[in-house]
């Protein structure tokens, strides 16, 4: 499925120009250099960890219908120069990566735990859970000490019994510790939270699982369904999950109960498809809670949930970055905008172009065109679904 080696486009510097003729058309970056899969066109959002980029190729993929394929998982440099490649051959994508000290675990829609050598990408060992076929893991993994947790759909393994289930596998060996059952599919839904593991399943269901032993601390109902996408993040001693209905629920990480619901302008019913969550990014840091919605707005939230200031942005939010200095946020449309984490004013914004694509002033905005994106250094590293593949960007210094 995959096969293509890693692209570099020459040169190492950007392109930006400034369009008269179209108003709405900002200054636009062209790649430093471009990542595709041959044949899936898809990767996981980009994780940084002590100046290393990590992308999984194919995240979200959970079955193949022509048997195993090959995909890759990248450990980028600043630049977004390869410092390694590693190469599996999977029924299914590999997700998230979770990087530690020493490794680099990622899931996979093949129902196997993966543990990469972090300097070198050699695979050190593989837990698998069976059901390589029908069964798949969700796309995010968690570390807790030597503990890694996944969440796995229709297994089959000896010691795993039922369709879902959260797991916790021995990060040094690959042993499976411990298995907690679940009442629906996990895909994103999987955080950890002032020491606990906050699992949100499809069904809206919110468990909190105790990393060393498994142990349900305790289970609340979000009252509504919560979308693949949807998980939780941390901000001012809460957690927070958002609902496919619109509504960010804030919850105790160690109780379960819920603290507070904050609610977007529109209800459910008056979207044009009703399978679209409202909330498609969420981030959360020391001053604010970020929000983006479909209609292309940020809100910022205070602690006492209420809103500190409001973006209003042409396009659906992708993905957003909580920065020190800028709060980025990405549109489906390809458009990055750094806006100032005090009054939520845009200081400047890139369109992202394709190379292999004409189109100079935005593409058609879809629904999942974006996975996500993360800046280290001047470097901006975008990626993307179906289409778009990954790239790599250089900013412009500020000035």
């Amino acid at each position: 499925m995959l096969g293509a080696s890693a692209a570099g486009l020459a040169g190492g510097g950007y392109w930006y120009v400034r369009s008269s003729d179209t108003p709405d058309c900002p200054a636009f970056l062209e790649p430093d250099r471009e990542f595709r899969e041959s044949l899936s066109k898809t990767w996981s959002e980009p994780v940084v960890d002590d100046g290393t980029i990590f992308v999984g190729g194919g995240a979200g993929i959970v079955q193949m219908s022509s048997g195993s394929r090959m995909f890759r998982l990248l450990a980028l440099e600043p630049s977004g120069e390869p410092k390694w490649v590693a190469r599996q051959e999977l029924e299914g994508g590999i997700g998230r990566p979770q990087p530690t000290d020493d490794r680099v675990f990622a899931s996979t829609g093949a129902n196997t735990l993966l543990a990469f050598d972090r300097e070198t990408g050699e695979l050190e060992w593989e837990f698998d859970a069976g059901g390589n076929v029908e069964g798949h893991m969700g796309v995010v993994t968690l570390v807790r000490d030597d503990t890694v947790v996944a969440s796995v759909t229709d297994p089959d393994h000896d010691e795993l019994e039922g369709s879902n289930a959260v797991v916790g596998v021995s990060a040094s060996e690959g042993e499976l510790r411990w298995a907690t059952e679940l009442d629906a599919p996990v895909s994103n839904g999987l955080a950890l939270l002032e020491g606990t593991v906050v699992v949100a399943t499809r069904a809206g269901t919110l468990t909190g699982v105790d990393p060393e032993t498994g142990d349900r601390v305790w289970e609340e109902d979000l009252e509504g369904s919560v979308d693949w996408t949807g998980r939780p993040v941390s901000f001012a001693g809460s957690g927070w999950i958002p609902r496919e209905d619109g509504t960010v629920v804030g919850f105790d990480p160690a109780l379960g109960t819920i603290r507070d619901r904050l609610a977007g302008d529109r209800v459910d019913g008056e979207r044009e498809d009703e399978n679209d969550g409202f909330v498609r990014a969420m981030q959360g840091s020391d001053d604010a809670l970020y929000v983006g919605d479909l209609d292309g707005g940020v809100i910022a939230y205070d602690a006492a949930g209420s809103e500190r200031w409001r973006y209003e942005g042409p396009e659906r939010i992708a993905a957003l970055e909580a920065g020190a200095d800028a709060v980025g946020a990405l549109d489906q449309r390809g458009v990055y905008t750094e806006l100032e984490p005090e009054t939520g004013d845009a200081s400047r914004a890139f369109l992202l172009v394709d190379v292999r694509d004409d189109d100079r002033c935005g593409h058609v905005p879809s629904e999942r065109r974006f996975s996500g994106f993360a800046t280290i250094r001047h470097t901006l590293v975008v990626t993307g679904r179906i289409a778009f593949g990954a790239g790599t960007y250089r900013l412009p210094p500020t000035r």
